[in-house]
């Protein structure tokens, strides 16, 4: 049966609730729900291009539905597979601090709020929904409620202000400042008699102590007026980081964390059931991104919480690990230590589903190491072999909170850089783990004559494989020399940061940097003989300076006939080994380099930032300064009606330049920032290939500027593309910076 894909021109959220009442089978639904912001961007005719796009990059098993012939096909794919399913809801403007989830009249609704103040609410199944604003200060605490049968969201800021909303309408409630301190956290609670209450927590600055006339409590507040019914306070001199609800029996307690001890309160009284000293709770989380969260589960039938403490280990004490601790709430005596993290991870937020206790655990460390593998993370079912690795490269996860859709357990995530993610928190999806991540792709050609392509990790491997087939045919790395952990490095510290392939003599090379001990490294790969180094250098050339610096920029290219890597500032002679040039530059700051002719004069073009500089890559010699928006990434040289062109990635622009006459002549407008680019000849033709920072690969004609398709939509970034004609057919390459990799066959329009 033909499906009907007519709604894919509706607009609005009924494009999507249109299909999920009509028939499409589940993996187009996720892929319409995984495109759905951009898709409705876009006007009738572009969606089902954009959505066969998405399709063929997370979601393959949909492409069987979309029979309709596009421009590309796609050939094979390698890498990582498909992330688990998500979407992305919400973006703000700065780090992401707090979040919340709740389910009322059929719909789940995800809040989200962060530095720039605003509280975006969002349907989860339609991503509708809008943004509150009337906080002045960092939004650092939410919560939903339901009070007299309506919702409620609660919400409180660095300044002191808490406020309700109406998560149906958006209509605001009360407004309230708090007495000295800053909500810290929020829950509902409900005490006897059916009332229910808003639990503020108050705490201070950077796990601050309260001033004389302050003190750390939890304020109980009327949702539906703003005024204070009840104070629980904490010990004189301490501050509140956390709150959980349970039930013990007919009653409601409070549990609240603070830096040293764990309380416990009947909410209707307003007694203090319990006290339990905690000097060893982990002190270094907040700073890390998040205050040490408090778990509430149930074990045994009976609820306990669970605090994250750090362990000193023997004999010298200075390793450090986390563990979390249970303890009963009606009685904290009895305490249970559960599973244990390393240092640079451990639990978030937890929650009880079908009778079973389920945990996200992520990474807490930010070192800001660009080449580091960005944050991971990991739904877990202690006992259960149904965990789902979360795709999480958003350098830190801040905040999370469970939540269910449709009886479906599902997780909304927070991240340092802005983004709210919504993932299925049911369905288990494990990582290939084949090179921990992309870091680049670049194409060469075996001494046979056969199309290869090299494809950089975050592993420190460069995986080869046939262009045309996809087929695994080699690799090349520094671990295979077996000096691949040498330095005192984390695993993640080991990755390919740049790569360049080219052809010399008829010869492939490979050149790439990774681990920042061994500056450039030299390849030629599939070779019985590794590489081309010296007998004692384990199958390398390792380029650098005396600090070995590990450049990003790497550029194969030639000059008056004499071939030529470019590594960071320097310029080298790949069969000699020789250096030919130095650039007045530090070499690591630059972030791309590509060789090309300007005029009758070779050139070496290089970026740092919101510059572009040209060079003659024999002397060294300084040519001509670019001024570029540093946002976009992406550069090549090529050659575009009669023109010595450079094309440059510049916000969510590709700027093309006059190499010679160091002039703008075009620019070709994107949706999203510009991350990375490509030029190829084909035919009679020169196409540009781009990648954005929303996922998109698109096809262009260089000359017109026109767009001739969007190939695939990634959930991440992209990270790389490249293109070639093998036997008369176009084919293009796009990478991920999560690790995938996907080729399509491509007929120009």
């Amino acid at each position: 049966m033909t499906l009907d894909l007519t709604l894919l021109n509706e607009a609005g959220p009924a494009l999507l609730r249109g299909a999920l009442g009509g028939s499409w089978p589940p993996a187009l639904l996720r892929a319409c729900r995984r495109a759905l912001p951009r898709l409705l961007a876009l006007p009738g005719p572009e969606r089902l291009e954009f959505l066969r796009a998405t399709a063929a990059a997370e979601e393959p098993e949909a492409l069987a539905a979309l029979d309709a012939a596009g421009p590309g096909t796609l050939a094979w794919e390698t890498g990582e597979r498909p992330t688990a399913f998500h979407v992305c809801p919400a973006r703000h403007d700065g780090p992401v601090r707090a979040v919340a989830m709740g389910e009322f009249d059929g719909r789940t609704f995800v809040a989200s709020g962060g530095d720039d103040h605003v509280v975006r609410l969002r349907d989860a199944f339609d991503q509708s929904g809008p943004d509150l604003e009337g906080h002045t200060a960092s939004v650092q605490a939410l919560a939903f409620g339901v009070v007299d049968g309506r919702p409620v969201l609660a919400s409180g800021d660095h300044d002191g202000t808490i406020r309700t909303w109406n998560p149906l309408t958006g209509a605001s409630g009360f407004t309230r400042d708090a007495t000295g301190g800053h909500p810290t956290a929020m829950a509902f609670v409900e005490v006897e008699g059916g009332q229910v209450l808003l639990a503020v927590a108050i705490g201070f600055d950077n796990r601050g102590f309260p001033d004389a006339d302050e003190d750390g409590r939890v304020d109980l507040l009327d949702p539906a007026t703003g005024e204070l019914v009840r104070a629980l306070r904490a010990e004189e001199g301490d501050a509140i980081l956390d709150l959980a609800v349970a039930k013990l029996g007919e009653r409601t307690v409070l549990a609240a964390l603070s830096p040293y001890e764990l309380y416990v309160w009947d909410v209707t009284t307003g007694e203090r059931t319990g006290t339990a000293e905690l000097s060893d709770v982990w002190d270094d989380m907040e700073q890390d991104g998040f205050a040490p969260p408090l778990l509430m589960g149930v074990w045994n039938g009976r609820p306990e919480v669970g605090v994250v403490v750090r362990i000193e280990h023997p004999p010298d004490y200075t390793v450090r690990s986390r563990e979390v601790v249970y303890l009963k709430l009606d009685d904290l005596r009895h305490r249970t230590p559960s599973q244990g993290f390393d240092r640079q991870e451990g639990p978030v937020t937890t929650t009880t589903h079908a009778g079973r206790n389920v945990l996200l655990v992520a990474n807490h460390t930010d070192t800001g190491r660009a080449w580091e593998r960005p944050a991971k993370a990991v739904i877990t079912h202690p006992g259960h072999e149904t965990d789902v690795d979360l795709d999480a490269d958003t350098r830190l996860i801040t905040a999370a909170a469970f939540g269910s859709m449709d009886g479906h357990l599902c997780l909304a995530t927070a991240g340092l850089d802005g983004t709210v993610q919504l993932w299925d928190a049911q369905t288990p999806h494990r990582h290939r783990r084949i090179g921990y991540g992309g870091s680049g792709l670049a194409l060469f050609t075996t001494a046979q004559g056969a199309p290869a392509l090299a494809v950089g990790t975050h592993s420190d491997t460069v995986l080869l494989v046939d262009a045309a087939s996809g087929e695994k045919i080699g690799s090349v790395g520094c671990r295979q020399s077996g000096r691949g952990h040498d330095c005192d490095l984390s695993p993640y510290d080991h990755c390919c940061r740049g790569l360049a392939a080219g052809n010399v003599a008829g010869r492939p090379y490979i050149a790439s940097s990774g681990c920042a001990a061994y500056g450039t490294m030299l390849w030629q790969p599939l070779n019985k003989v590794r590489g081309i180094a010296r007998k004692d250098d384990g199958g390398r050339v390792t380029f650098g300076g005396m600090d070995h610096s590990s450049p990003t920029a790497l550029a194969f290219g030639d000059a008056d006939g004499r071939a030529l890597l470019a590594a960071g500032a320097d310029v080298w002679d790949p069969v000699t080994q020789e250096c030919v040039a130095k650039l007045p530059r530090w070499g690591f700051l630059l972030s791309e380099s590509a060789f090309g002719r300007a005029g009758n004069q070779p050139v070496l073009a290089t970026r740092q930032g919101g510059e572009v500089d040209l060079w003659n890559p024999l002397t060294g010699r300084h040519i001509l300064a670019l001024s570029v928006d540093d946002a976009g990434a992406g550069l090549t040289m090529g050659r575009i009606a009669g023109r010595d062109v450079l094309a440059v990635g510049s916000g969510r622009y590709v700027h093309l330049w006059d190499a010679a006459a160091g002039e703008r002549w075009e620019w070709v407008p994107h949706t999203s920032t510009v991350t990375c680019l490509s030029l190829v000849e084909h035919g009679n033709r020169v196409l540009l290939v781009t990648g954005t920072e929303d996922g998109t690969v698109a096809l262009w004609d260089a000359v017109s500027q026109r767009r001739l398709a969007v190939l695939g939509v990634f959930a991440r970034p992209v990270r790389s593309v490249a293109a070639t004609t093998i036997r008369g057919n176009l084919h293009v390459y796009g990478q991920s910076h999560y690790g995938r990799v996907l080729a399509w066959r491509v007929d120009v329009p």
